[in-house]
């Protein structure tokens, strides 16, 4: 199984919603919401080990992270 970890993550400031936002290329959908950038990323690899654990449990294939 991939490792949430092993996702890049880009971290960015949103005027929207006044946090800052990281967000993963293989991963669109997913996003992760926090006052600095480092509990952003810990937000997104959160999101991110939820949706693996999902895919893991229904049998299906999980994105191969960019340079993997």
């Amino acid at each position: 199984m991939v490792d949430a970890g092993t996702y890049a993550a880009r971290i960015s400031w949103s005027e929207r919603d006044a946090e800052f936002v990281a967000t993963c290329a293989e991963l669109p959908w997913l996003s992760g919401l926090g006052p600095t950038p480092a509990h952003a990323a810990t937000e997104l690899r959160i999101a991110i080990a939820a949706w693996l654990d999902y895919l893991a449990t229904h049998g299906l294939p999980a994105p191969r992270p960019h340079g993997a």
